[in-house]
This record gives structure tokens, sequence and C-alpha cells, in this order.
């Protein structure tokens, strides 16, 4: 029997675009090693949140050391994400009002984040059984009653089990704040990490410039490369289709364009 730990949230909400839906899988025993205890007082002294980063060297050093971590073990650790247009399903949705008002919201927070966790956990062969528990950043919208994500995702999940046969348990689902859980400030990072890749922006901003800096210099790392390039990335767009792309494209793309600084 397997134990894994399951880490869900997301990067980009209403009119702050692309939208990014994402999590980590990491087994119990390797979480629970002391490196990634010893994360535990460094995520708990500083807020982190990519989207602020501005080369900050504090910042930086805390971002350096909860990836190298994780890198110790990216042998491990698997991550799944999927880009989504709120407008589309906001657009959708307005012609279901009259039987559910609340859909767009059950639609966003209920059936992606099936679709991320199960891609996680499924296949895993008839000889292996997984019991997992999932663990959510803490976020009003997942709370909402017409959502209530802590108790539907595991419920939903566990259905899918027994509907197509899988090996799989959930057996715990909870929310946990900013700065509790190494397993959440990993996948917030990694997920604004990966906005900025695909986005591929260009030096706008000082901001900017400080987080393509970041992301090149962990590049150096071969480790980190193999790690960003095995993500299972899914683009749902206006043709309603769930698509896997190979993310290895836009991280190519993303490192030719700031070929300089991968050199410095």
């Amino acid at each position: 029997m397997v134990d894994l730990s399951i880490f869900f949230d997301e990067s980009g909400k209403k009119q702050d675009k692309p939208h990014l839906m994402g999590a980590l899988s990491i087994p119990n025993n390797i979480y629970s090693l002391p490196t990634l205890e010893e994360l535990k007082p460094v995520i708990s002294e500083k807020e982190i949140h990519w989207k602020n980063y501005d080369g900050d060297s504090k910042e930086r050093r805390i971002i350096t050391k909860i990836i190298k971590t994780i890198l110790d073990h990216h042998q491990f650790v698997k991550m799944n994400i999927i880009y989504y247009d709120q407008s589309i399903i906001e657009e959708k949705s307005k012609n279901f009002k009259d039987v559910d008002e609340n859909l767009c919201d059950s639609t966003i927070y209920m059936k992606l984040p099936e679709r991320i966790v199960y891609g996680l956990i499924r296949n895993y062969g008839r000889l292996s059984s997984i019991n997992a528990q999932i663990i959510i950043e803490e976020a009003t919208e997942y709370k909402k009653p017409n959502v209530n994500l802590k108790e539907q995702l595991p419920k939903q999940l566990n259905i899918q089990a027994i509907y197509r046969g899988e090996n799989f348990k959930i057996i715990h689902s909870r929310y946990a704040s900013k700065g509790t859980e190494v397993g959440l400030e990993s996948t917030d990072i990694l997920l604004g990490m990966v906005r900025t890749i695909v986005t591929n922006p260009s030096y706008t901003s000082r901001k900017k410039k400080a987080q393509i800096r970041l992301i090149m210099t962990l590049l150096k790392d071969e480790r980190f490369f193999s790690f960003l390039k095995q993500i299972k990335y899914y683009e749902w767009s206006s043709s309603h289709q769930l698509t896997e792309v190979s993310f290895i494209n836009y991280l190519q793309l993303f490192m030719s364009t700031n070929y300089s600084l991968y050199m410095e």
C-alpha cells in the first residue's frame, strides 16, 4: 500500500489570465523526510507569492531552497496542470441560470479539480493500492455551499474509483492556510513558474525580469528541467476538449527566448 499526499492550488482568477489549476502528489514517506520537515520554519517566516516576487534576496533564497529540496526527490513527485478560460465557462453557464445559477462556480471548482487529481492517482496498476489525502489551499471559492470542495472532491473521486475499477481511495481531505504546508507552497510556486513559462513575457518590468531570471537560473540544474518537462499539462478551450499539450514545447520556447540569462 502506498500513501500519497496531494496538494491542490490555482494561479490566476477572474480577470487575471491565464487561469491555471494544478496539483502535486508526493508519497507520504518522502513528504515526512527531515529535509522537507526542515522547510516548515522557512515557509512560515515570510509569506511567498510568486506573482509578487520582484527579486527580493530573502524571497529568492526561500524559493530556491524550496525548489531545490523538492528536486532532491523529484523522481517521486508528479504534477498535473490544467489551463482553462473562465470567461468561456461564464458565458456558457448563462444558458443554465434558470436551472442553476451557481453552475459556473460548480464547473470550475468541482469538475476541473476532479480531473486534475484523478490524473495523479489513476493507472497505478491492478497490483497497487493507493490511499491518498488531499490538501487544498484555503480559499473562499472552495468553501461556498454549492462547491464545498473539501467534501465533494474526495466523494467524486471515490465514485470514479468504483466506476472505473481503479485501485485508489481518498481517505481524507482538508484545507490548509498559507505558510503551513511545504507541499502547498511548492505547488503555488511551481504553478506561478509554469504560468510565467507559458506566457513567456518580455522584460516589461523589474518584477517580470526577476521572475524570468530566477527560473532560468534554476533551469541550470538539469533536475529542474527534467521535472518540468514531465509535467502533465492540459488545455481546455472553446472546443470544450481537454487536450494534453507537451509542456517541453513551452519550456524550450521560453528557454530559447531567454537564452542570454541561461548563459550568465
